[in-house]
């Protein structure tokens, strides 16, 4: 099918006053009469996200994220999908106009190109515009808070309003060049999967506490700024509101405030907890300050007393019971580059001070209607209820309790795993809601997909969690809301969510259920990036190849159409994991294009940052220099991956821009300063200011390896440039040498004293980077292997990929084998199938938990180190001509396996039969491989068996 060269598409919409509306969801549909069909491809992009189904059938979920400058669009061939005669396109689309880590929404918008070539070679062209039908779909309330500070709205469908729909003539907002999305073009990267996976086992059923609470959720970031697209932390939350309170008798009241300050006659309630006499009291809420990561702030109270009433102080009348206090002069969008002057010194700027003070001063002062009125008549408002509060479904999930087993309600608990004719039936109590927990076995990333029949208005919860301690503590991820509500009509209902989450146990809880609830099917249908499982692993030591196994899974389900951090806490493009993660998967999957993307998706930062950004796209303003430079490193590692040389080509302008702006930022020292969050590792370096070490020597890194790319292209241009720039930064990080403690100082204090605290990290960093001559060198790894009291260790997965590397660089892959053992068995011990943010040591436990992030792909270094000692496979040129094979036995009797190269898998098995080594290696034609004997195969006698492949596959 010839390919067109230009778009003739339009953007539409639903014709409305405005196009920037919080989190509308609409359905659009065209029908269309085709002949025979030979070929077929749809062309479609959303500002925001898009499901489309060419005659019911769900084709695909989008669009990848990219900047609104460098806009992409999915492409995919739709054929079999077509039919002879009648055929119907609809796209149900969800724009939010909120920042989010994962875009910079610009306003609604959807956009489709249908491109059929008939039987008879005819070319037809179906494209969005005005005789598209679009219809607002209200069945997905757009009044929800944001799943998280780094995600959009949450989800929350009421299947009672599905015949709400009401189909008019599509609005044109743009042709397809004309908008804010610029430099449109295809998708880079394979579309996601879509595989059902069931539950392996029901956990039990419980009944929980109905919880009747009073919940007020105010979105108080976009109040206070509306319009405003960001994820910035320092945005104003200068606000409040105030009710009230009226009893009849005596009583206790008790609120839960998550985000806000409370005072009730001018006492303030940290604990919630006041007793209130007879008549009215005044209650006061403030933002408890102006900054922070909740965009909504909740005022909850638990279990009102029945003789409690609320009361609009400014309009008594009023549908709602809280009028609203803002301050318009403390209004405003900051970004958050100034990182340590705003946040490492726990500092307020001036307006944070202002709102401080006065509200300490309200809070004290207005103690009844009286002062209420003296205070804040002219700037109190009366806003509709659901201008000013969101419906948060999590809530009663966060704070349920169990109060025992609901076993007898429930008939056939497993029914609903399976796609089959039976059911699952949950009848009703009188004073509780039903709970159903059900666990998928290990953890997932996709779709929750929902097939019952019910009454009108049962309440269908679904949570997910990833963790459950032995004692039965469930662990909630703080600050995410992963979840949804569905709201039952009468009879069949069929639901498949339209977010992806992530968890591995599922919490079903159906509330408001006054009938039996016949569940025929829940599930979830796994989406991830489409690996190519080309790797393997297995050795004689079974731990071994159990962490293998589950960081390759941790590894599969940070891959999306880019790299990301975690499936469920941010599912967020962050430039340093991306780095990491794109080695494993080179090897393990033999993941290119997804790494091109990561690479280029970064580069575009640089457009908006003077050096490349942390996490991209995203509408969070902030830099991490350490990742920046990271970047730079990732460029020559794919180069040199895949030996492809046209893209290194097109990369090189960005490499140069990168250190460009890296060299603008050296002092006097010649070392890199900037006022940015300057962290590398969970752990306590001294970071919080604008000299930090380690960023100098990832600085060298990134220089070391534009040195190289350039040798690559030679570009003799920048050559003596960056050859100087490298060598000032290592004069600036020698000159702080300390020769008495044998180590780096972590950073420079803006007062110019340095400091006391010094690191493991900057140890085998100058190590790894030829930082340190030969005189500091030797004393360095006598600081990295040895650290010294009081000197800072590592503290993360992440950290500890760097210290592998240095370990390899001194040869010492024996250390990096007893690390693995001993940092990741208590893992499996735990239960775990994937691995943590952090280590099962780590002083960062949340509540006592082993970790936040339970599935986190930074910590995934098993994938690479096993592969290059136990197999003992390691590229040494570019593109995959070369391979040294030299494993490493440190006790094994066998190990085999197999890597992904750019020219093909390349495998491995080796055995110890008494004193012989044999070791059988296939390699693709064309290939170099050359065996390296090593410290581990003394006395033994090595057979050596190394063949070409054709095509990968073994003769």
């Amino acid at each position: 099918m010839k390919a067109q060269s230009r778009l003739q598409a339009n953007w539409i919409w639903r014709r409305q006053d405005a196009y920037n509306p919080y989190n509308q969801t609409i359905i659009a549909r065209k029908t269309v009469s085709l002949g025979s069909v030979a070929r077929a491809a749809i062309k479609i992009a959303a500002d925001g996200q898009y499901r489309l189904f060419i005659n019911g059938e769900w084709v695909n979920d989008g669009p990848c994220r990219s900047w609104p400058e460098h806009f992409q669009y999915d492409e995919m061939d739709v054929t079999t999908y077509l039919k002879d005669g009648q055929n119907e396109l609809r796209v149900i689309a969800r724009h939010w106009s909120v920042g989010t880590f994962h875009a910079v929404p610009k306003q609604a918008g959807l956009l489709a190109q249908l491109e059929v070539e008939s039987a008879d070679g005819r070319a037809v062209f179906v494209v969005t515009d005005d005789t598209w039908e679009v219809s607002e779909a209200r069945a997905w309330r757009q009044d929800v808070p944001k799943v998280s500070i780094q995600m959009e709205p949450q989800e929350y469908y009421d299947a009672r309003l599905e015949e709400t729909l009401r189909f008019e003539r599509a609005a044109i907002l743009y042709p397809a060049e004309g908008g804010p999305w610029q430099d449109l073009h295809a998708r880079d990267v394979a579309l996601l999967t879509r595989e059902p996976r069931s539950f392996r086992s029901f956990l039990g059923a419980n009944l929980v506490q109905r919880q009747n609470d009073l919940n007020f959720c105010v979105p108080t970031a976009r109040l206070v700024n509306p319009g405003a697209i960001e994820a910035n932390t320092r945005v104003s939350n200068a606000c409040g509101m105030c009710t009230l309170l009226e009893v009849n008798e005596d009583c206790e009241v008790v609120f839960h405030l998550e985000g806000f300050l409370l005072s009730i006659d001018g006492i303030s309630h940290e604990d919630g907890r006041c007793r209130l006499a007879v008549g009215r009291h005044l209650a006061l809420a403030f933002a408890t300050d102006l900054y922070g990561y909740l965009k909504e702030r909740t005022v909850r109270i638990l279990m009102p007393p029945a003789t409690l009433r609320l009361i609009n102080p400014l309009q008594p009348g009023y549908v709602n019971p809280w009028c609203w206090l803002p301050f318009p002069e403390l209004a405003g969008v900051k970004d958050d580059l100034d990182w340590p002057n705003n946040w490492g010194k726990g500092e307020m700027d001036p307006p944070a001070s202002i709102y401080h003070e006065r509200v300490t001063a309200l809070m004290q002062m207005v103690t009844d209607e009286a002062s209420f009125h003296r205070h804040f008549d002219g700037t109190a408002i009366c806003l509709a209820p659901e201008r000013m509060f969101v419906a948060d479904t999590h809530w009663p999930f966060l704070t349920r309790t169990a109060i025992g087993e609901a076993g007898p309600l429930v008939r056939n608990p497993g029914g609903l795993m399976y796609d089959n004719g039976e059911m699952t039936v949950v009848h009703p109590h009188p004073t509780c809601d039903v709970e159903l927990v059900y666990d998928l076995g290990e953890q997932v990333c996709g779709y929750y997909q929902l097939e019952l029949i019910a009454g009108v208005g049962a309440e269908a919860d679904l949570y997910g969690v990833e963790y459950i301690d032995p004692q039965g503590r469930i662990q909630h991820t703080w600050g995410n809301r992963n979840g949804l509500r569905y709201m039952t009509k009468a009879g069949v209902n069929r639901f498949t969510s339209l977010k992806r989450r992530s968890g591995r146990y599922l919490f079903i809880t159906l509330r408001r259920q006054t009938a039996p609830v016949h569940l025929r099917l829940a599930r979830l249908i796994e989406s991830t990036y489409p690996v190519n499982r080309t790797a393997e692993f297995n050795c004689s030591d079974p731990n071994l190849e159990r962490i293998w196994r589950i960081s390759a899974r941790t590894l599969q389900l940070c891959m999306e159409d880019t790299f990301t951090d975690c499936p469920l806490y941010e599912q967020t493009l962050w430039v340093g994991d991306a780095r990491n993660e794109a080695l494993y998967a080179y090897t393990t999957f033999g993941a290119t294009d997804i790494a091109r993307r990561f690479i280029l998706l970064a580069a575009q930062s640089l457009e908006r940052y003077p050096i490349v950004g942390c996490q991209v796209p995203s509408s969070w303003d902030c830099l991490l220099p350490a990742w920046s430079f990271l970047w730079g490193l990732a460029v020559w590692e794919y180069y040199f991956y895949t030996g492809d040389r046209a893209f290194l080509t097109e990369t090189w302008p960005w490499v140069i821009r990168n250190l460009q702006g890296t060299e603008a930022h050296l002092d006097t020292r010649g070392l890199f300063s900037g006022a940015y969050w300057n962290m590398f590792d969970w752990t306590d370096i001294d970071h919080g200011h604008q000299t930090v070490l380690h960023n100098s020597m990832f600085a060298v890194a990134a220089v070391s390896a534009a040195l190289k790319l350039a040798n690559v292209i030679d570009d003799q241009t920048h050559m003596a440039w960056l050859i100087e720039l490298r060598r000032r930064l290592i004069a600036g990080i020698n000159g702080l040498w300390d020769p008495e403690h044998g180590s780096y100082p972590d950073s420079v204090h803006e007062d110019g004293t340095i400091s006391a605290s010094a690191s493991q990290h900057t140890s085998f960093l100058a190590v790894l980077y030829d930082i340190a001559d030969a005189e500091i060198e030797a004393r360095a790894i006598e600081s990295m292997l040895r650290p010294p009291a009081g000197m800072v260790r590592v503290g993360s997965p992440f950290a500890m990929m760097y210290f592998y590397e240095a370990l390899e660089k001194i040869g010492r892959p024996d250390e990096i084998i007893r690390s693995i053992r001993e940092s990741y068995l208590p893992m499996l011990e735990a239960g775990a199938t994937t691995v943590w943010e952090v280590f099962p040591t780590s002083a960062d436990r949340p509540q006592g938990f082993p970790t936040r992030s339970h599935c986190h792909a930074w910590s995934a270094a098993p994938l690479y180190f096993l592969d290059r000692i136990v197999l003992g496979l390691r590229q040494t040129a570019p593109g995959g001509e070369e391979f040294e094979i030299s494993p490493y036995l440190y006790g094994l009797t066998w190990a085999k396996g197999a890597i992904a190269s750019a020219r093909g898998p390349v495998s491995v098995a080796w055995r110890v039969d008494g004193q012989v080594l044999r070791i059988e290696a296939r390699v693709p034609e064309g290939v170099q491989a050359h065996f390296v004997p090593n410290k581990t195969h003394t006395d033994l006698r090595v057979e050596l068996d190394i063949k070409a492949s054709r095509a990968g596959l073994s003769e």
